[in-house]
């Protein structure tokens, strides 16, 4: 039978709890007001990416096939993907969380996935989506604002099994 070390949960709880007081001081990347002009252009791209979810043709393609990969999103803070599954717009990322000195400086990294529906078919989805703390969606909503999406990209990307790249390295 295996038994842990003796003192193991002391050492585990005292390794836990110094990591939480860490996670408070971390610097806090508080998101900029965005001008009504890229908050247009966010739910305009916002638009774009629901609606052509809701088309039949995106709906049989998920029918047959689990998901459907049409947009990369990448910046100093996060890398995003976006894919259509049955259930709406799921989005995986990868959030760089910092650097941990007592891992020998290591650079660390948060992977998750997320149903975004909620952001996409709601009137306020997008001011919702800015208030969010979630450094991925921080960096999506900016790219959002910097780019036009186009509809005719998105469709062309998902016909040739590809997707659109769009960056903000710092």
């Amino acid at each position: 039978m295996v038994k842990a070390p003796e003192k193991f949960m002391e050492k585990y709880l005292s390794h836990e709890k110094a990591l939480s007081s860490k996670k408070g001081s971390k610097p806090s990347h508080a998101h900029a007001p965005i001008s009504a002009g890229k908050m247009k252009r966010v739910k305009k791209n916002m638009q774009i990416i629901w609606g052509i979810y809701a088309t039949p043709e995106i709906k049989e393609i998920i029918s047959k096939k689990e998901k459907i990969r049409f947009l990369d999103v990448r910046s100093a803070r996060a890398c995003l993907s976006l894919y259509y599954v049955d259930k709406g717009v799921l989005a995986e990322y990868e959030e760089d969380i910092g650097t941990q000195k007592d891992l020998a400086g290591a650079r660390l990294y948060k992977q998750s996935e997320t149903l975004m529906s909620r952001y996409f078919y709601t009137e306020k989805g997008a001011e919702e989506l800015l208030k969010s703390k979630n450094t991925a969606y921080q960096a999506f909503v900016d790219i959002l604002s910097k780019n036009d999406i186009e509809e005719k990209d998105i469709w062309d990307a998902i016909a040739g099994g590809e997707r659109i790249k769009l960056s903000s390295i710092f």
